[in-house]
């Protein structure tokens, strides 16, 4: 037997119909690469199917407000951009193009979403300090990178270590 994982569900180049979703949902794959389609409205989303901070099926999550939620410990994204809105995920998941054809609906090609850093204002400070090492404070300088901050952070902690995920330590 071999060890190579298979695609969930079905190839979703091939086309599916709304009616084969369940509670909106619908896990499949493109070539290796698997899909969670997700029905909100009249529109569907295709977005990575786990969460990027610990991997939770999303599958599984809560759709509010066109985001879904981990239900693990509760990462937000934005179907439309696959952004991280909320902790403890911080990196974006990827998006899918998604086509309605008839009464089929296909999925044939990942999204580039990365957008450029926007260029800062000539009030933005050249250097930001960040007091406290934990969680908090490493979402804090990521977001600032991914917003496009280039200037000089500085993080004040009690830790003798750099900061660090702890729910992971807490799960391994």
């Amino acid at each position: 037997m071999s060890d190579e994982k298979r695609p969930v569900g079905p190839d979703l180049t091939q086309g599916v119909r709304p009616a084969d979703f369940t509670d909106g949902k619908l896990l499949g794959h493109v070539a290796d690469d698997e899909v969670l389609l997700v029905q909100v409205g009249s529109e569907i989303f295709g977005i990575d199917p786990y969460c990027s901070h610990y991997h939770g099926p999303l599958a599984e999550g809560l759709v509010v407000d066109g985001t879904i939620r981990c239900p693990w410990h509760h990462a937000c994204f934005s179907l439309r951009s696959g952004e991280a809105t909320r902790p403890p995920a911080l990196s974006a998941l990827s998006v899918w193009q998604v086509e309605r054809e008839g009464d089929k609906v296909f999925v044939r090609r990942r999204l580039d979403t990365r957008r450029a850093a926007a260029p800062r204002a000539a009030a933005t400070p050249g250097k930001i300090v960040i007091v406290g090492g934990g969680a908090a404070g490493f979402a804090a300088a990521e977001m600032l990178r991914r917003e496009g901050f280039d200037g000089a952070i500085t993080m004040l902690s009690d830790d003798a270590a750099a900061p660090v995920d702890r729910p992971n330590l807490s799960k391994d």
